[in-house]
């Protein structure tokens, strides 16, 4: 079978990391991923080169190669004061957990800690990457209008995939924890929106009233230059906007 050619903006991307890194990219599918996909840095636990993982085979694809091509790049490119590497604030978090565990009695006593290190994980590891994925694509937006047609189907189908978000309630979990969840993916979706001119993927997060508060998260990364200097500064202003800014630290 014929291995058919990445689009000249996908492959310049993986030219240009392979030049910059020292190391090619290998491509692989995983059924079970959780997300659409993932890169696992070459160097790292024996591994030569850079490996991107994908969930199923497909067109938008294409994108999110270029998409993880980029996101290496901007990992090699970033200053070390610069790394987005947050630990949770354990401290300030003891309130939070105690809180959750309330709301969940039937944990196991065993089960306690890795069920709510999970959960707040969760919305912290959210954090650190969905403002720094959205500079990429809004990068990759204004540079690759080669790609339009496959990152809005990519873009487009993660929208889709995270609108469940919505069915969570504060009397499931923290108020401040379901509310920055749902925000940071109403902030996704309202991008895409903007991005392609489509206000309708947006309508179920404004039906609920969050419009206001993804228009604040989204207008620094809308304006901010894709410089790879300021993804803390960013991270925190999120976390700020988001009342959360107390549940994490830098190391």
């Amino acid at each position: 079978m014929p291995v058919v050619p990445f689009p000249a903006s996908t492959q310049s991307l993986l030219d240009e990391a392979t030049a910059l890194t020292g190391r090619s990219f290998d491509i692989v599918f995983d059924a079970s991923l959780p997300v659409v996909s993932s890169v696992r840095i070459g160097g790292r636990e024996g591994r030569e080169n850079h490996e991107i993982v994908l969930r199923v085979p497909g067109d938008e694809n294409n994108y999110l190669i270029a998409w993880q091509a980029a996101f290496v790049l901007h990992q090699y490119r970033t200053p070390e004061t610069e790394r987005t590497n947050l630990q949770p604030n354990a401290a300030y978090l003891a309130s939070v957990k105690n809180e959750l565990l309330t709301m969940h009695p039937g944990i196991p006593l065993g089960q306690r800690e890795a069920f709510t290190d999970h959960v707040i994980g969760g919305v912290l590891t959210q954090l650190r990457s969905v403002p720094i994925g959205m500079l990429i694509d809004i990068h990759l937006h204004r540079e690759y209008a080669e790609l339009h047609a496959v990152q809005q189907q990519s873009l487009v189908n993660q929208v889709v995939e995270h609108i469940a978000c919505l069915q969570l309630t504060p009397d499931m979990f923290p108020r401040t924890l379901v509310r920055a969840n749902q925000v940071m993916n109403a902030t996704q979706a309202l991008m895409v929106a903007e991005l392609f001119d489509m206000p309708g993927i947006f309508e179920p997060y404004r039906t609920v009233g969050m419009e206001a508060a993804a228009a604040i998260l989204l207008e620094p990364c809308m304006q901010q230059i894709f410089d790879d200097t300021s993804d803390r500064e960013l991270i925190d202003s999120w976390g700020r906007n988001l009342g959360i800014e107390k549940w994490y630290r830098w190391v």
